[in-house]
C-alpha cells in the first residue's frame, strides 16, 4: 500500500524502540547440571554457560538464573 504525501510517518527510532535491561554488577552462577550450554532469554538474547559457570550482567539475566533450579549463586572470591 503506497503512502500518500499527506501521510505522517513515525521516525524509525520510535517504531523500533528497543529497551535494554538495567545493568547490574556482574554476578556469577554455577550450573549444577551442565558444563556448557546456551540459555535463551525471552527477548532472544543468549547467555553462555562455560566450564559450569555463567555471569549475569543485567536484571533479566539475573532473574532467570536466580529462579532456575540448576543454578547456584557463587560467593565473591570463589
Amino acid at each position: 500500500m503506497p503512502l500518500n504525501k499527506d501521510a505522517s510517518v513515525a521516525p524509525l527510532s520510535a517504531v523500533l524502540s528497543v529497551q535494554s535491561p538495567a545493568v547490574v554488577a556482574p554476578v556469577r552462577f554455577r550450573d549444577e547440571a551442565f558444563k556448557s550450554r546456551t540459555l535463551v532469554l525471552a527477548d532472544g538474547r543468549t547467555l553462555a554457560v562455560e566450564k559450569s559457570t555463567v555471569t549475569a550482567t543485567d536484571e533479566e539475566q539475573l532473574a532467570l538464573l536466580e529462579r532456575h533450579p540448576d543454578f547456584e549463586r557463587v560467593a565473591d572470591g570463589s
